[in-house]
C-alpha cells in the first residue's frame, strides 16, 4: 500500500513539473469555436478563434444583444449587432491572461412605444397633454444606426480541449448613418432622457465577455 501511495505522489509531482502551459496548448490547438455573452446587455455571441502561435490569437465574433425597459402600454427596446475581430496578445505562456484590440461593423435599433393618461398635472406640464386633460395619449418612435466600431479587451482564457474566457471590452463607434428619433419621445416621467441614454449605450460595443468553447 505504501508503495502504491508513493508511486501516485511521484506521478503527480512529475505531472505538475512537466504540465503543459496555456501557451503550449494554444500553439498546438490552433482552432477554436464557441458561444457565450459578449457586448452590450446580455449579447449572445458566436466566435471563432485562430491561434497564430502560442502568444497571439485572432478572435472573430458575431454578437447580438440589447436592453429592454418598461412593460404593458410603455415599452422601450434597444438592440445592436456586432460583427468583427480582435487581435489578442498573451504576455506569458504560463498564464491565460490577455489584452487585445479590434474592430468591426455595428448596427443598432431602438423602438419606443408609449401610452398614458393625461392627468391635470400632466396637462399643465407636458406639451403632448396640453388641452387633453382626461384623455389617453400614445406615441411611438423608431431609431436606427450603423457605424464602425473600435474596441479593446482584456481577460483570462483557459485551455486544453475545452476552454472558458472571461473579461471585458470597452470602445466606441464612428457613425456611418443614423436616424435618431429619440427627441420625438413624449417627455413624461423622464421617458425622453431614458430613451436617449439607452440609445447612446446601444451604439457602443462595450460590455462583458463570458464564453465557452472548444479548441482543436
Amino acid at each position: 500500500m505504501k508503495k502504491v501511495i508513493l508511486s501516485l505522489i511521484l506521478i503527480l509531482n512529475v505531472s505538475f513539473i512537466y504540465a503543459e502551459s496555456p501557451g503550449s496548448f494554444r500553439g498546438k490547438e490552433t482552432h477554436g469555436f464557441g458561444f457565450g455573452i459578449e457586448g452590450t446587455g446580455l449579447a449572445g455571441s458566436l466566435f471563432y478563434d485562430y491561434a497564430i502561435n502560442s502568444d497571439m490569437q485572432i478572435h472573430a465574433i458575431a454578437s447580438s444583444g440589447g436592453i429592454s425597459r418598461g412593460g404593458g402600454s410603455t415599452t422601450l427596446s434597444s438592440a445592436n449587432t456586432i460583427i468583427g475581430a480582435t487581435f489578442r496578445y498573451f504576455p506569458s505562456e504560463n498564464f491565460g491572461f490577455f489584452v487585445g484590440g479590434g474592430g468591426g461593423m455595428l448596427s443598432a435599433s431602438q423602438s419606443f412605444k408609449q401610452s398614458g393618461y393625461c392627468s391635470e398635472r400632466l396637462a399643465a406640464t407636458v406639451t403632448e397633454c396640453s388641452g387633453k386633460e382626461g384623455e389617453v395619449i400614445s406615441g411611438s418612435t423608431s431609431s436606427t444606426y450603423s457605424g464602425i466600431a473600435l474596441w479593446g479587451d482584456f481577460g483570462w482564457q483557459g485551455y486544453d480541449g475545452y476552454y472558458f474566457t472571461i473579461g471585458a471590452k470597452g470602445g466606441t463607434s464612428m457613425k456611418l448613418s443614423e436616424d435618431d428619433k429619440t427627441d420625438e419621445a413624449i417627455d413624461v416621467y423622464d421617458h425622453r432622457s431614458i430613451a436617449k441614454s439607452d440609445w447612446e449605450s446601444i451604439k457602443s460595443p462595450s460590455g462583458l465577455i463570458m464564453s465557452f468553447g472548444w479548441h482543436f
